[in-house]
Parts: structure tokens; sequence; C-alpha cells
């Protein structure tokens, strides 16, 4: 078992609004505690707690964790909400995310949990649960709780948290941890999801604060904000949620420039007002009609995805659950009738949901075709979930409803792609249509001549290639970088150049090339005023290697895989006065795959886009 304790740590901070000014200062310990002293001001510093002197030369104590702090106020709030007793709340749910990483940033959480014995207790044990990332725990008050925790296995332990006070038996264990979260956001074109407990108990209040990454630039959100701020510098948004009884979560959504390369110019056409006329037709019918029924009225019809979308919302509204039941898929009605409670909460969850969007559907369609229906909460353009409706003896069916927006045959076959993704452009193959009349820096290079997806070969036991395959076909130079061929040969097949283009710094190559182990090149043309000695920054998912004027000046082999990011790498390079020929090859194992390239800083330049 391991111990974990205190370290008191006193930090005395002195600020007089826009100047510091100095002043001496003393900590001490008497009689057990620590003590800091400025002039005639002294304060006693309990664990987890910080002196800070104030504008006017006061002494106070704060919480030394800012996320504990930001908590101790939510709790206030909900505490103010339950007193009320406006609605039915049978537990609180209070959470505070720093949002640092895509799978993993740092949190701070109510821990709420019942004495269930007999006697007053003041260490609350738990566990089995996930082990926790770099836990503390602090009381209500915003001091340092010692903790004990014992690991069960490589993922989950069993903790002991002394308390500073006995809980009484009925009364509840109330304390705050703070931890790194591992957890994954989504991403549905340009923008970044972040969702948060769906499928949650009925009648819980929800708090949450989102602190956004550097750079990044809020968009939408599935519920209500109730308060927008900032938190160190940082975009942070606080949202309430109640769950109702469907369960509801919370997602948010928004741009990460540092990220992904997008910017306020890559914010989806829906939010600007700019959808298809055929599409603001079906979405104004679509809400016209569900007004209706909410009114009261009701509706039957399964002759197109959306009379199917109306026909579940009429059915749920008044609670016709033979009538639900009919619209469900033929082949999974005999597996809803045997969970009812499940289609009651199906039918709840459809009521809280409004018609977002559908793409177009064919006229005929073939038997089994299946087609997307997506939803959105009220004031949200988020997708919080998809009616996947099928094609059936004449008829369409509700097949299911999924989180977030799913792809289907429908959406495929519509030409449907999430925005942002990359292009392929008619345009001739040609050096010309990829030069660059130099680089600016900062500005991500988005448009390149591509060749591939080139597959590494295996004829071994399996599907895959094994890792010694794939280091081999790495090290093989498929092509002459420094010297451009309109078709090149690899392995007696004849391969052609293709232009492609992003709306964003990273070109995402699983959109129009979804290929595992594979190999594609990257050319493009760099014409320089004059000699210029520059930095490039790129990334790839997974293994690249660099040419300019034919000269290898980087690789990057990649074993296990990584994620492209902007400037996974930095490369020195020297272009020349003239047109220089820039070539990349990216070598993807399993997953998705990419790359990206910029220049990060050069002695000079001038101005680019092909």
């Amino acid at each position: 078992m391991q111990s974990n304790t205190i370290r008191i740590c006193a930090i005395v901070l002195l600020v007089l609004q826009a100047a510091t000014y100095a002043q001496k200062t003393s900590i001490s310990v008497k009689k057990g505690k620590v003590v800091a002293e400025t002039g005639a001001t002294n304060v006693e510093i309990e664990a987890g707690r910080k002196a800070v002197l104030t504008p006017d030369k006061r002494m106070i104590v704060a919480v030394n964790n800012p996320l504990v702090d930001d908590l101790i106020d939510i709790y206030k709030w909900a505490e103010q909400e339950k007193q009320a007793q406006r609605q039915l709340i049978d537990k609180t749910n209070l959470v505070v995310f720093s949002i640092e990483d895509e799978d993993l940033f740092p949190n701070a959480y109510l821990v709420e949990f019942p004495n269930m014995t007999s006697a007053p207790i003041q260490e609350h044990r738990f566990g089995p649960v996930t082990t926790h990332r770099d836990p503390s725990f602090y009381d209500l008050q915003g001091n340092l709780l010692r903790y004990e925790s014992e690991s069960v296995d490589a993922r989950s332990s069993y903790y002991k948290v002394s308390l500073r006070e006995a809980v009484d038996p009925g009364q509840s264990f109330r304390y705050i941890c703070v931890s790194n979260l591992k957890a994954v956001l989504g991403k549905d074109g340009p923008l970044w999801n972040f969702r948060v407990n769906y499928g949650s108990p009925p009648d819980r209040l929800d708090y949450y604060r989102f602190i956004l990454p550097d750079s990044a630039i809020f968009v939408d959100s599935s519920k209500p904000i109730i308060e927008a701020d900032s938190f160190e510098g940082r975009v942070a948004v606080t949202v309430r949620n109640y769950t109702g009884q469907g369960g509801e979560g919370v997602t948010i959504a928004f741009l990460w420039p540092n990220k992904d390369g997008t910017s306020r110019a890559d914010l989806p056409v829906e939010y600007r007002g700019l959808r298809s006329q055929w599409e603001e037709e079906i979405v104004e019918e679509g809400r016209r009609r569900t007004a209706e029924i909410l009114a009261g009225g009701t509706f039957a019809g399964q002759e197109d995805p959306l009379e199917t979308l109306l026909s579940l919302y009429s059915a749920a509204v008044h609670r016709d659950s033979d009538a639900f039941l009919a619209l469900i898929s033929p082949n999974l009605r005999d597996l809803a009738a045997r969970n009812l409670d499940q289609i009651a909460r199906l039918s709840a969850q459809m009521v809280s949901q409004q018609f977002l969007s559908t793409p177009a559907w064919p006229e005929k369609p073939e038997e089994g075709y299946e087609h997307p229906v997506y939803l959105c909460r009220e004031g949200s353009l988020i997708c919080e979930a998809t009616l996947v409706t099928s094609f059936e003896k004449g008829k369409w069916y509700a097949g299911g409803l999924e989180l977030g927006r799913t792809r289907t045959q429908g959406a495929e076959s519509t030409g449907y792609k999430p925005s942002g993704e990359v292009k392929l452009l008619a345009d001739r193959p040609e050096l010309a249509a990829v030069t660059y009349e130099g680089l600016e820096p900062g500005k991500f290079m988005r448009k390149w001549l591509l060749l591939g997806p080139v597959d590494i070969p295996w004829d071994g036991p399996g599907y895959f290639p094994d890792k010694k395959t794939c280091r081999e076909f790495f090290g093989v130079d498929s092509l002459d970088a420094g010297q451009f061929e309109p078709r090149v040969t690899i392995s007696r097949k004849a391969h052609d150049w293709k232009v492609i283009e992003s709306d964003y710094g990273v070109l995402n190559l699983t959109n129009p090339f979804d290929r595992w182990f594979a190999v594609a090149y990257a050319w493009a043309q760099v014409e320089m005023p004059e000699e210029t000695t520059a930095v490039l920054g790129v990334g790839s998912d997974d293994s690249m290697k660099v040419w300019l004027n034919g000269e290898l000046v980087h690789e990057h082999w990649e074993e296990d895989g990584r994620a492209v990011a902007p400037d996974n790498d930095r490369v020195s390079v020297t272009f020349k006065k003239g047109k220089n020929q820039l070539v990349l090859k990216i070598q993807n194992g399993g997953g998705p795959w990419g790359f990206c390239c910029r220049l990060l800083e050069a002695d000079s330049q001038g101005v680019s886009s092909p």
C-alpha cells in the first residue's frame, strides 16, 4: 500500500494591479502551523492553500489549485438549486475540465457518496475504480486531504481519503478530486467535439466547466451556456444540464488552430447561413411539421426518411408505443419488442431533439439502402445524434439512433463529406498547379501533387505486412525526388499524379484514400527570389521522408504509429534561388493517415499561394 503524505507549500504573491512591489515577507512554523507574515498582517496556511497579498496590501488565504477554486463556486450554485426545489434532483455531478491535449487533460470533480454505515466515519474508502492519474483530494474549503491508494492491477486501484471531520450515518461524504482524465475528443469536419455523460441517470443536475486549449475558438454547445469567461488567458464556458428522463449529456464544439491549422474562416457554412437552398427548405419543412406535432397534431408516413422521423416524433409525443414499434426496421422489431423499456428511453430522446439536416436521398433506393438523418438540441447546430433509416419493402424504417454524426451508405453515395477534408481537383497534374511563389512563415502548404497510395507488398502469413517488411519498404525510394515525371512505375504498375487540396493545414488522407499499410508521395514546387535558409515544420501519420531538390533532408520512422500534428518535426533546409522541388513520402501503418508542412522561419521570403 502506498501512502501519500502532504507537502505543505506556502506561496506569497505580491501583486498590485499593474505593478509589482517588494515587501518584507516571512514564512515560519508556529505551534505546528505554517504562518505567513507581512508587516502587521499574518495568516495561517493550511495544506493545499496559499497566501496572497491583495492590491490594498491585505494578506488573504486562497486555494492553490484554480480548478478547485472554480469547482467550489459551482458547488455553491448547485446547493442553491437543490434548496430551491424547483426540479427533482436526485444527484449532482460537477466537473471542471481543462482541455490541454486531445486525449488527456486535468479535471476537478465533486465526489459525493452517502455513509451507509451505522456509525460516524472520517475515512472514505472506495474502489476498485480506474486508477487516477496524479490525483489529489480537497475538502470543500480547499484544504488538501490525505489519501492512500492500493493498486489492484495495472488499471484499477482502491482509495482511502481521510476527511477533516467525521460524516454521520445517512449523510454524504463530499470532497473534490483532481486528476488527469483519459478521454477522447471527436472531430466533425473542422470542429473538435467533446461529449460528456450521455446515458446518465435521470433527474441529475450537471454543471460542466470547459476550459478550452490555447488558441481555441469556441463555436457551439448542445446546452445553454450560463457563463463565458477566461481562465489564465484561455476561453472557458460553463454549461448547466438537467438530465431529465432521457439521460441527456452535453457536447461542446470548437476550432483548434494550433492543433490543425484551422481559423475563423473555416467555420462550417451552416453557422454562417450558407446552407444549400434544398437543405434550407427541407429543414424548414421538418421543423414546421414538428411544431405541429408538439402542438397536438399527429403524423403518419414512411415515404421518405423525413416522414419516418416525423412519424417517430408523433408516436413519441403521443406515447403510442405500438406505433413507435411499427416504425422500427422489421429485422429489429422482435428484439425491440422484448426491450420496451429501451424503446421508452429512445422515445424520450427523440422528443428532446430537433431535426438538424439530412443529405438528399435517392428517388429509387435499393432494398436495404441506409440513410442518415441528423438531430440536434434546440438552439444548437451540433449533431447530437444520427437517426439511421433503412429502405425496406417500399418504406423507410428506423434502423437505430447513434450518438454524434454517423456516416451511412446514404451519406457516402450522395457525395457527403464532412467539410474541410482533402479534395481531389480536376487541375492538370503538373508542377504549375502546385507552384508557390515564396512561402509565408506560419502558413501551411495546402495544395500538392499526390502519387499513390501504393500498397506495401506482402505475401506472408496473415492479412497485414509485419513490422520488418514495413521498415524495409520505408527504406525503398520509388521515385527520383529531383526530377518530376508525370507517370511513375512502381512494382510494374503505373501511377499518375493527382492534384489535392485541403481547407486545413493538416491534409487528412483517410477520406479520399482509406488505405492501411500504404505509401503516398506529395510534391510541390517553391520558387524563391533568392537563396533562403529556413526551417520547415512537418508532421506525419505515420512515417515520413523529406527531400529538397533531390537531397534527402529528413526522415522519421515511426514503428508504433503517431498522430499527425503541426510541426511534429523541425527540418533545417536551404532553398536555392529560383525553382525548388519539395517532396514528401508518407507511409501509413494501420488507421488514419495524413501530413502537413509549413515554413516556420527564414532569413528572407516572398508571398505564398499557388
